[in-house]
């Protein structure tokens, strides 16, 4: 029975689309978008949220925003995978560099946001790492991944339109507002610009969007689109009946070895009693599932370990629980002529084990002219050195 699930599961896995595991592999947005999901996460109006946030700030000139959420890196760096999606796409405008990225890998239960060489000083990365562990990872760590996209997507347009480099256009009126109506959206922001309360000093006008960048958006609907709809479906079919197998394989009923009567399924509150300390603790970290079954003929407990398929936590070299976990902190970001350092800092939430190391990252490759053109999405060609944050959960 155990030979089964491995091959299904290994045939599920194979049936995905491989999308997300390498940069190249991941969908432009479309002209006027500025997320992309590819995991089908996210709901219409989160993403529709995020889309007008960016239009937003890219329609005053502030600088541009992207949110792209994938299943995992395929085993890369998330930072350096970050920071060429970054530079492949070119988020930001040309010359200004303004642009910032929000990745998230939801299999890695990893987030990175990444900041244009011209929005990376030392304000804008101390509102980066705010926003990355007071908002976004605290939303995931709830399972609420729809809030912590719209809390980083709605702080990175705030970090924008207070970065340093747009500190003169903030305070210039902005030549929208003389002829329509600002959104909610946009009033909630201006409001919270402090006025000076003398006449404005005249300044030059912010960067304007040449209106040839917003072209229509394709016709969808073609060959590619009803093939991603049939082995989407598919494979999340095949995902869907291998969840309601291992469902029905853990709750079927069991018997007792030793008298042949049926054994009974302890609750959460009274199998902990048949479970020692590395047990429990495994369990409350969400790492790994405990069901007791219980023989109230003998008085024999049968104890069955369910090991979670997405956590961020593994095997302790000393105690040997699921108890594990890794931060990193960038000592020194990656750029084009060298690479970076990150501190790596391991500790088991069980025991006393402890360890940490440096771990150095490749230097970054500059796209080819090729690659690096704009392929019809909205962004003018901003760079980035790899300045930002990193959280996980």
């Amino acid at each position: 029975m155990r030979a089964l699930l491995c091959w299904t599961l290994l045939f599920c896995a194979l049936s995905l689309p491989a999308q997300g595991e390498t940069v190249r592999a991941i969908p432009r947005p479309r002209p006027g978008s500025w997320s992309v999901d590819t995991t089908g996460t996210l709901s219409s109006p989160t993403l529709a949220q995020v889309d007008q946030w960016g239009s937003e700030v890219d329609g005053k000139g502030l600088g541009q925003l992207a949110v792209v959420v994938v299943v995992t890196t395929g085993g890369r760096n998330p930072r350096t995978f970050a920071t060429e999606l970054f530079n492949l796409w070119g988020i930001g405008h040309a010359g200004r560099d303004d642009g910032a990225l929000l990745l998230i890998a939801l299999r890695d239960r990893k987030a990175e946001i990444v900041l244009g060489d011209g929005v990376d000083s030392r304000a804008d990365t101390a509102r980066s790492d705010a926003l990355m562990s007071g908002q976004i990872v605290p939303a995931f760590k709830r399972g609420d991944p729809g809030g912590a996209v719209l809390a980083g997507a709605r702080g990175l347009r705030d970090l924008l339109e207070r970065s340093p480099l747009n500190a003169s256009v903030s305070r210039a009126a902005s030549p929208l507002s003389a002829s329509s109506t600002p959104s909610p959206a946009a009033s909630s922001t201006s409001a919270n610009v402090p006025s000076s309360g003398t006449a404005p000093v005249q300044e030059p006008p912010p960067f304007r969007r040449p209106p040839s960048s917003y072209e229509s958006p394709p016709v969808r609907g073609g060959s590619n689109d009803m093939s991603v709809w049939f082995y989407g479906g598919g494979a999340g079919a095949l995902v869907a009946g291998f969840a309601g197998l291992r469902r029905w394989l853990r709750r079927r009923p069991r018997i007792c070895e030793r008298c042949a009567q049926p054994r009974q399924l302890l609750d959460e509150d009274r199998d902990d009693a048949h479970l020692d300390g590395g047990q429990q603790r495994e369990e409350r970290l969400g790492s790994v599932d405990y069901d007791v079954w219980w023989c109230l003929s003998c008085h024999d407990a049968r104890v069955e370990r369910y090991g979670a398929w997405l956590t961020s936590y593994s095997k302790c070299p000393q105690c040997e629980y699921k108890t594990k976990s890794e931060t990193s902190t960038t000592l020194e970001p990656a750029t084009y002529d060298h690479g970076g350092r990150v501190l790596v800092e391991v500790s088991c939430k069980h025991c006393s084990y402890r360890n940490s190391f440096t771990r150095s990252t490749p230097k970054l490759t500059r796209p080819s002219s090729s690659s690096s053109s704009r392929g019809g999405s909205s962004f003018g060609g901003g760079r980035s050195s790899g300045g930002g944050s990193s959280g996980s959960w």
